[in-house]
């Protein structure tokens, strides 16, 4: 496994616009995705946009997984009558404050539960 890297606001920001740029082009994109090959491209774009970066395929494509579930959990949270909103203007979500607690209260008991479940899971061990 690769070791973590923190990636800057200038590669988030180039990462996405080469994703949007490899969307529209439609030489890329599959029906499921991106065509095979898709991260060796960004690779490389990345390269010639930002010239001395150290991204490697295997930091794309986790920063790509960690772009899709941050989106999802959006996504959900956006859901029509689930009291968040989309602020457009400032490209943020807004809520009240209760609506905030309640989903944040719903969370936690969901990964309250998820720790439970693995801790009684035979095979979960702690190292």
């Amino acid at each position: 496994m690769p070791p973590h890297r923190t990636w800057t606001q200038p590669e988030d920001d180039m990462l996405v616009d080469i994703l949007t740029e490899l969307t529209l082009e439609g030489k890329w994109k599959s029906d499921t995705g991106f065509k095979s090959g898709y991260l060796k491209v960004i690779e490389q774009k990345l390269l010639d946009k930002l010239p001395g970066t150290e991204l490697s395929v295997s930091n794309i494509e986790n920063m790509i997984k960690t772009l899709k579930k941050h989106a999802m959990a959006i996504n959900e949270m956006l859901t029509v009558g689930s009291g968040f909103e989309w602020d457009y203007a400032n490209h943020k979500m807004v809520c009240e404050k209760s609506v905030f607690d309640g989903w944040a209260k719903v969370i936690f008991k969901l990964c309250s539960i998820l720790i439970l479940c693995l801790l009684s899971h035979n095979s979960f061990c702690l190292m």
